[in-house]
């Protein structure tokens, strides 16, 4: 039987691969500018809206990336046995934080009592009772486990990239690049 997968990513999948990359970039950026302004500082508030409306995009976005994985399959995957494990083992363990990230942060904020605010244009209530405990336990989740959890995948997945690309040679980062050509 012939190989039917393709020879690289779908356009649909690279797309959204990048556009996650940023989002998570401008979730870190916003949470971490936040912290420059004091407590009752409106630019304060503003960067937490606009990190809590990034994380909710971000959802959005892993939820249509899944969508895509599951419409289109992916390129072959170079490397022996145990690299093609340790790459879908990653894969998958990103798929795992990437949705994490995001419902632990809106969860950690409904039991905080909290409505959210979505990029100024509408409001999540709080649908729950509110529970500091249990949103204290959501906030070590969201950024102590979760988030240094993806911070270690995200090496592993550039090392690992990184290394078939200058060390193998091979075509795994030319696959995913956005300005390569759908098949």
């Amino acid at each position: 039987m012939a190989n039917t997968a393709p020879t690289q990513w779908h356009f649909l999948s690279r797309s959204l691969h990048w556009l996650i990359a940023v989002f998570f970039l401008f979730a870190w950026a916003s949470v971490e500018l936040h912290e420059s302004y004091e407590r009752g500082d409106p630019m304060r508030t503003w960067w937490m809206v606009l990190h809590f409306s990034i994380g909710l995009t971000i959802l959005l976005l892993v939820f249509a990336r899944i969508y895509g994985r599951a419409k289109h399959p992916r390129p072959q995957l170079y490397g022996g046995r145990w690299q093609r494990k340790v790459s879908l083992s990653v894969e998958g363990l990103m798929y795992v934080v990437m949705l994490a990230m995001p419902i632990t942060g809106l969860a950690m904020r409904q039991f905080e009592g909290d409505e959210t605010l979505v990029f100024w244009l509408f409001k999540i209530p709080a649908f729950v009772q509110e529970n500091e405990g249990i949103a204290e336990q959501l906030e070590f989740f969201h950024k102590e486990l979760i988030w240094n959890t993806f911070l270690g995948l995200l090496v592993l997945h550039v090392a690992g990239a990184l290394w078939h690309h200058f060390g193998k040679g091979d075509a795994t980062l030319r696959h995913m690049l956005p300005w390569s050509k759908s098949e």
